[in-house]
């Protein structure tokens, strides 16, 4: 038996980001491109420009930088802020799984 379960942060009632949105920010940030990390994620390019947008809006600030054009296309990469929030979210998250995993083997023992 193993525990799974699912955290995500809102505010004022809506969802800022979860593992899923996470996700696709480091994706982001580690190709240079929304195009191909919706594609590595499995969604398209206007869904993925959509949850980029909705995080944006509900913190108030940037997360991903875009620059159009050019010979190869255009980039993206995540801001400085972006960066340090997705570093807090996981390392909260971290945090959690481990003492999540704790509570379940001491409650569980047998």
């Amino acid at each position: 038996m193993e525990i799974k379960f699912k955290v995500w942060l809102e505010k004022d009632g809506e969802v800022l980001v979860g593992n899923g949105k996470v996700g696709l920010l480091k994706v982001i940030d580690e190709l240079g491109s929304i195009q191909k990390a919706a594609e590595r994620k499995g969604m398209s390019y206007r869904h993925a420009w959509g949850m980029i947008q909705k995080i944006e809006k509900r913190t108030g600030f940037k997360f991903v930088e875009t620059q159009v054009g050019g010979k190869e296309g255009g980039s993206a990469r995540l801001t400085p802020r972006g960066k340090e929030f997705l570093n807090q979210y996981e390392t909260f998250r971290s945090g959690l799984d481990e003492t999540i995993g704790r509570r379940f083997k001491a409650a569980f023992k047998k």
